[in-house]
């Protein structure tokens, strides 16, 4: 769709030397350098005149390779440079010349469906008021997001179900099930994308256990390598407690002036607030912890983890709630904020209310202020999650029945020894190979879409291995307006 929209208008698949003149900005509201780098251009930032002769003499002029030229200002370009590039002006009116431009860019998140709709504009050129109601009353329509919808679900998973998932094909899988969830709870409809946890709870059982061993540069590929990921810079770190990439993608659309650079990362299993967040903020595995079950030891953990990458207790600093105030030396910051949490175990809507919930947290304007705040003080913001969330439907509340664990979530059960389970249970539940985990005990998580709740009740809970409890967002804050 938009991806197949600016290839095309690019032209990637007949030029193999671009000049881009993207002069609005146009990278913000969609990565078309990932996707010239994926059609195998090599991408050059224009910044210098002198510089880029130089390597256009030495490296581009008599190359065979695909190359692409960035400019995002009006830097002088010499003619017998630009002859040999096919030039191309990148921006919302050039992909979609029928639409106001000031409009389109008010939903910039909307872009796939929007592009999706597009061919169903009939005029030459709607005005801004006129794309407004094009956007609202013909591509948010129920009819168009099912449509939509459908037609992304139908391709979210690889064709070859035979081939391994990589965990970094997961996290575009993750990003593209929630925005389609996003869009179904905001119209009302429901969407059944059990197939995707099925295939991920695969990779949950299986290269889930790899995971501490890969790196990158991007992101922490999993929540205990985020230390060595911030602790470069005077770093704020906020976690939002059960901030699933459903939540994040709402709450993004209010990040008015506020530019910044979305991954994600892998929580611990079984995806607990005990569990994943002392992993997080300890920079430990759940074996290494002191306890696992229990919050109890998490801001000691956190001074330690500090104090093993070179804070002094006088720079770190833990604090909960949005009323944020360090001290001037302080370099290490760790905010916790349990609003979605909160809002998650009180949900008794299923995903449109978390959609209308995390709206309303959103306009409140909160989250904004903060990462305002804590980016005007000097820090570097990173916004993350210990875990997602998920819908499930009770299938009967278990009392007295394995390891007592720190966590209103019901997704789970932690068995020491031999204990005896009903059957029931056991046809709900896969065993977990304990990866990470102490091996004394067993773990059984739920399959997907149930819980141990209250038998037939519709929750949104977690303690789970579905793709929306473990992938989580890991968001760097780019700059403030």
């Amino acid at each position: 769709m938009i991806r197949e929209r600016v290839a095309d208008f690019l032209s990637v698949k007949y030029e193999k030397r671009l000049l881009v003149f993207d002069t609005s900005g146009f990278f913000n509201a969609f990565d078309y350098l990932g996707l010239l780098e994926s059609e195998g251009f090599c991408v050059v930032p224009y910044t210098d005149v002198e510089a880029f002769r130089l390597r256009y003499e030495v490296e581009i002029k008599n190359s065979w390779e695909k190359w692409a030229v960035i400019l995002t200002d009006d830097t002088y370009v010499p003619y017998d440079i630009r002859i040999r590039f096919y030039e191309v002006n990148l921006s919302l009116s050039a992909i979609f010349p029928k639409l106001d431009e000031t409009a389109i860019a008010r939903h910039s998140s909307d872009l796939e469906i929007i592009s999706f709709t597009y061919d169903e504009v009939y005029s030459d050129k709607l005005y801004e008021t006129q794309t407004e109601y094009f956007i609202e009353d013909k591509v948010f329509t129920k009819t168009n997001v099912k449509k939509f919808c459908d037609l992304v679900s139908a391709s979210i998973l690889p064709p070859d179900i035979g081939k391994a998932i990589s965990y970094s094909e997961w996290f575009d899988i993750a990003r593209l099930k929630a925005s389609i969830e996003v869009y179904a709870a905001k119209v009302g409809i429901s969407l059944d994308m059990s197939f995707v946890d099925d295939s991920f709870a695969q990779f949950a059982l299986g290269d889930y256990q790899r995971l501490s061993g890969q790196t990158s540069s991007a992101a922490p590929t999993i929540l205990p390598k985020v230390f060595d990921y911030i602790a470069k810079d005077k770093a704020a770190l906020i976690v939002m407690d059960g901030m699933s990439l459903f939540d994040f993608n709402v709450l993004s659309r209010y990040f008015d002036g506020i530019e910044y650079e979305l991954q994600c990362s892998y929580a611990l299993i079984p995806s607990t607030t005990a569990i994943s967040r002392q992993c997080l903020l300890s920079g430990k595995y759940p074996r290494q912890l002191e306890n696992p079950f229990s919050l109890s030891k998490e801001e000691k953990g956190f001074y330690d983890a500090a104090a093993e990458h070179g804070y002094s207790k006088q720079q770190a600093a833990y604090i909960r709630g949005y009323n944020v105030q360090p001290s001037p030396f302080t370099k290490l910051l760790a905010v916790i904020i349990n609003d979605i949490d909160d809002i998650v175990h009180g949900q008794q809507q299923g995903r449109p209310g978390m959609f209308n919930d995390i709206t309303l947290l959103a306009k409140t304007g909160k989250l904004q202020a903060l990462i305002r705040s804590l980016s005007k003080m000097g820090f570097t913001v990173y916004l993350t999650a210990d875990h997602g969330n998920t819908l499930c439907r009770g299938i009967g509340s278990l009392r007295n029945v394995g390891v007592e664990v720190e966590t209103k979530a019901k997704r789970m059960l932690i068995l020491k020894d031999f204990a005896d389970i009903s059957n029931e249970v056991i046809e709900n539940t896969v065993e977990y190979p304990a990866y990470y985990l102490d091996k004394n005990f067993r773990y059984l998580i739920c399959k997907t879409g149930v819980s141990f709740d209250n038998k037939n009740n519709q929750v949104m809970t977690h303690g789970g291995i579905t793709i929306d409890e473990v992938i989580v967002p890991f968001v760097k804050i780019k700059a403030v307006e």
